[in-house]
């Protein structure tokens, strides 16, 4: 278990060198560095992390790499030999796909004795809320530049049966970078699974991806044991907040479905609640006011606009896709009821992730001091005062 994590040491990260190319004789060149650049994601939306190149040393000699470290120039010719990182250098960043977190940026790393090993809930935020909408209806269509303005990620989920799951502003919405879910085939309440793979293969030849995550239609008890062995996550249609390392069952999933004509006020007080009691909310809509579609309890459009400008304005909420949220959700309860071994003065800690998990997901985690290290290279500090932890290895080494 994480809290048995107390050891001494102090925090040291050297950079990592990368094998230089052995030359014929003559002057060494000059060894390479490495230089880093990228952008940082939005409070809400979640961007990309840095980007890594590195240059290639020159003819002879051994190069190495560091970032914002050059080394020596090399000597002479001979077989390429594995360089070693510039003194006092780090690793590049990490591109974990989560969202810059609220706060400072400049935060010193940690340089007590190893041990603490924690993960941040809501990878930083004081909260969270993710918006699903449900049946790929006309006036989610009709208005979808509309919710694309708002610079957010939602999650659809696709009624594949339906004509308007074949309308191009799905494959916009994937490219603006939503998620497309599995809402079935024939949005019927009684599957034994034949009609949800229909759907998912509808998913994966149309557009090209993998849908993680369902949502039931009718809230049917049905699909709890189908999502099980298909997807992460089953989003449910009863309304709750849910927590970090919570009991909350993944495949009965809350949610809350606004009241038809709900207002700002009405849709802007679930997400504060979330934020006070530092949890996660979803949210399933059906569709907008004034259209033909007969969209379920449908809600005013400029209601909705306003409240989730009103949550961004917050700056603490991490707006998510069910997938991201719900990943780096069951991903910190993984890695909290992980196993703990210690071996030669160092602690590794493995865990298993859940069924259907997505590949490429992260946590971030804390510590009082000390060197983490997956697959053997140390993690770089992140200064908005964190580690990047990737989930796919399964395991995570703190040395002192």
């Amino acid at each position: 278990m994480l809290g048995a994590l107390l050891l001494l040491g102090a925090l040291h990260i050297g950079g990592c060198g990368d094998d230089g190319d052995g030359g014929s004789g003559g002057d060494g060149g000059q060894a390479a560095t490495t230089t880093t650049s990228g952008t940082t994601g939005s409070v809400t939306s979640g961007g990309p992390g840095g980007t890594t190149s590195a240059s290639t040393g020159g003819t002879g000699g051994d190069a190495s790499t560091s970032t914002s470290t050059t080394a020596g120039t090399g000597g002479a010719g001979g077989e390429g030999g594995s360089g070693d990182g510039g003194s006092g250098g780090e690793a590049p960043p990490i591109d974990s796909g989560l969202p810059a977190p609220p706060g400072p940026d400049n935060v010193a790393k940690p340089s007590g004795a190893a041990g603490g090993l924690k993960v941040i809930d809501w990878a930083g935020f004081a909260g969270a809320v993710t918006y699903s909408f449900d049946d790929v209806n006309q006036t989610q269509i009709q208005n979808y530049d509309a919710l694309k303005a708002l610079g957010v990620p939602f999650t659809f989920y696709v009624w594949t049966g339906k004509s308007e799951a074949n309308n191009p502003v799905w494959t916009q919405a994937l490219m603006d970078g939503h998620e497309l879910g599995n809402h079935t085939n024939r949005h019927d309440s009684n599957d034994t699974g034949s009609d949800t793979d229909i759907a998912t293969k509808f998913i994966k030849d149309k557009w090209g991806v993998t849908p993680y995550t369902m949502a039931a239609p009718n809230g049917s008890e049905a699909y709890v044991t189908v999502a099980q062995s298909r997807f992460l996550i089953n989003r449910g249609v009863s309304n709750a907040l849910i927590g970090p390392n919570d009991n909350t069952n993944p495949f009965r999933l809350p949610t809350y479905i606004p009241p038809q004509n709900a207002s700002t006020a009405q849709m802007d007080a679930e997400v504060s609640s979330a934020r006070s009691q530092k949890k996660w909310r979803t949210f399933c809509i059906h569709g907008f006011t004034g259209g033909s579609d007969g969209a379920y309890q449908p809600i005013p459009l400029n209601a909705f606009l306003e409240h989730v400008k009103h949550v961004k304005d917050f700056g603490d909420v991490w707006i998510g896709t069910m997938e991201d949220v719900g990943a780096y959700w069951l991903g910190q309860k993984a890695v909290t009821d992980g196993d703990s071994n210690q071996s030669g003065g160092e602690t590794t800690v493995t865990w298993q992730l859940p069924a259907n998990f997505p590949p490429g997901k992260y946590v971030r985690v804390t510590v009082t001091g000390g060197t983490l290290k997956q697959n053997g290279a140390a993690l770089p500090w992140n200064p908005h005062g964190f580690y990047e932890v990737a989930l796919d290895p399964k395991s995570l080494t703190l040395s002192p």
